[in-house]
Protein backbone atom coordinates (compact mmCIF):
# COMPACT_ATOMS: atom_id res chain seq x y z
CA UNK A 1 0.00 0.00 0.00
CA UNK A 2 1.30 3.56 -1.10
CA UNK A 3 1.06 6.03 1.97
CA UNK A 4 2.47 9.74 2.51
CA UNK A 5 6.12 9.84 3.75
CA UNK A 6 4.71 11.24 6.99
CA UNK A 7 2.51 8.25 7.07
CA UNK A 8 5.27 5.84 6.47
CA UNK A 9 7.77 7.57 8.94
CA UNK A 10 5.16 7.73 11.88
CA UNK A 11 4.66 4.28 11.72
CA UNK A 12 7.99 3.74 11.42
CA UNK A 13 9.07 5.41 14.66
CA UNK A 14 6.91 2.40 16.15
CA UNK A 15 10.04 -0.12 16.03
CA UNK A 16 12.52 2.00 18.04
CA UNK A 17 9.37 2.76 20.83
CA UNK A 18 8.82 -0.87 20.83
CA UNK A 19 12.37 -1.69 20.99
CA UNK A 20 12.89 0.71 23.90
CA UNK A 21 9.75 -0.71 25.71
CA UNK A 22 10.89 -4.18 25.84
CA UNK A 23 14.20 -3.19 26.93
CA UNK A 24 12.99 -1.09 30.19
CA UNK A 25 10.60 -3.39 31.01
CA UNK A 26 10.66 -6.90 29.57
CA UNK A 27 14.44 -8.02 28.58
CA UNK A 28 17.12 -5.33 29.48
CA UNK A 29 19.33 -7.27 27.39
CA UNK A 30 22.41 -5.16 26.04
CA UNK A 31 21.16 -6.23 22.24
CA UNK A 32 17.39 -4.56 22.97
CA UNK A 33 19.32 -1.55 23.90
CA UNK A 34 21.77 -1.90 21.11
CA UNK A 35 18.79 -2.59 18.49
CA UNK A 36 16.66 0.32 19.75
CA UNK A 37 19.42 2.75 19.71
CA UNK A 38 20.56 1.80 16.26
CA UNK A 39 16.72 1.91 15.14
CA UNK A 40 16.46 5.44 16.18
CA UNK A 41 19.42 6.61 13.83
CA UNK A 42 17.33 4.99 11.18
CA UNK A 43 14.49 6.66 11.54
CA UNK A 44 16.57 10.32 12.80
CA UNK A 45 18.10 9.60 9.56
CA UNK A 46 14.65 9.11 7.72
CA UNK A 47 13.35 12.14 8.94
CA UNK A 48 15.99 14.51 7.94
CA UNK A 49 15.93 12.82 4.51
CA UNK A 50 12.15 13.13 4.43
CA UNK A 51 12.64 16.93 5.53
CA UNK A 52 15.79 17.96 3.22
CA UNK A 53 13.79 16.82 0.39
CA UNK A 54 10.09 18.52 1.63
CA UNK A 55 7.68 15.05 0.95
CA UNK A 56 6.28 14.84 3.92
CA UNK A 57 2.60 15.27 2.12
CA UNK A 58 4.13 13.42 -0.94
CA UNK A 59 3.01 9.94 -1.83
CA UNK A 60 5.60 6.94 -1.39
CA UNK A 61 5.42 4.64 -4.16
CA UNK A 62 7.76 2.38 -2.58
CA UNK A 63 5.36 -0.72 -3.16
CA UNK A 64 4.65 -0.78 -6.95
CA UNK A 65 4.08 -4.25 -8.62
CA UNK A 66 7.55 -4.20 -9.63
CA UNK A 67 8.82 -3.92 -6.05
CA UNK A 68 6.09 -6.29 -4.89
CA UNK A 69 7.29 -9.28 -8.24
CA UNK A 70 10.69 -8.81 -6.67
CA UNK A 71 9.66 -9.35 -2.90
CA UNK A 72 7.30 -12.10 -3.95
CA UNK A 73 10.18 -13.65 -5.40
CA UNK A 74 12.84 -13.09 -2.84
CA UNK A 75 10.09 -14.82 -0.57
CA UNK A 76 9.71 -17.45 -2.69
CA UNK A 77 13.84 -18.44 -2.60
CA UNK A 78 13.75 -18.09 0.94
CA UNK A 79 11.18 -20.49 1.56
CA UNK A 80 12.90 -23.37 -0.08
CA UNK A 81 16.35 -22.34 1.27
CA UNK A 82 14.60 -22.31 5.10
CA UNK A 83 13.08 -25.53 4.35
CA UNK A 84 16.20 -27.32 3.12
CA UNK A 85 17.83 -25.61 6.34
CA UNK A 86 15.99 -26.65 9.08
CA UNK A 87 15.45 -30.58 6.96
CA UNK A 88 19.46 -30.47 7.07
CA UNK A 89 19.54 -29.04 10.05
CA UNK A 90 17.46 -31.51 12.14
CA UNK A 91 19.58 -34.75 10.52
CA UNK A 92 22.57 -32.93 11.90
CA UNK A 93 21.23 -31.95 14.83
CA UNK A 94 19.85 -35.71 15.31
CA UNK A 95 22.85 -37.56 14.49
CA UNK A 96 26.11 -35.72 15.67
CA UNK A 97 26.63 -34.04 18.66
CA UNK A 98 26.30 -29.70 17.87
CA UNK A 99 25.37 -27.92 20.99
CA UNK A 100 22.34 -26.73 19.18
CA UNK A 101 18.91 -26.88 19.72
CA UNK A 102 16.10 -27.43 18.17
CA UNK A 103 14.16 -24.27 19.04
CA UNK A 104 18.29 -21.87 18.20
CA UNK A 105 17.72 -24.09 14.93
CA UNK A 106 14.67 -22.52 13.93
CA UNK A 107 15.35 -19.00 15.42
CA UNK A 108 18.41 -18.92 13.76
CA UNK A 109 16.77 -19.92 10.89
CA UNK A 110 14.28 -17.26 10.55
CA UNK A 111 16.19 -14.86 11.07
CA UNK A 112 18.72 -15.62 8.15
CA UNK A 113 15.98 -16.17 5.86
CA UNK A 114 14.57 -12.64 6.96
CA UNK A 115 18.13 -11.68 6.35
CA UNK A 116 18.02 -13.52 3.07
CA UNK A 117 15.15 -12.37 1.96
CA UNK A 118 15.93 -8.03 2.42
CA UNK A 119 19.12 -8.57 0.74
CA UNK A 120 17.54 -10.60 -2.77
CA UNK A 121 14.71 -8.21 -2.23
CA UNK A 122 16.52 -5.49 -2.15
CA UNK A 123 19.63 -6.13 -4.78
CA UNK A 124 16.51 -6.85 -7.60
CA UNK A 125 15.45 -3.48 -6.90
CA UNK A 126 18.57 -1.84 -6.94
CA UNK A 127 19.81 -3.65 -9.83
CA UNK A 128 16.51 -2.68 -11.87
CA UNK A 129 16.82 1.09 -10.74
CA UNK A 130 20.14 1.22 -12.94
CA UNK A 131 19.14 -0.63 -15.99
Amino acid sequence: MNTTYRTNFLLRTLIPIFLFVSYFFISHSTTTLVAAILATLLVVSSGIEIHKNNKWSKTNLKHDQRTRANAHFAGYITYWMMLIALFAGGILLLNTDIPLTFPKLIGYTILGSFAVRWLIRDYLNNREKFE
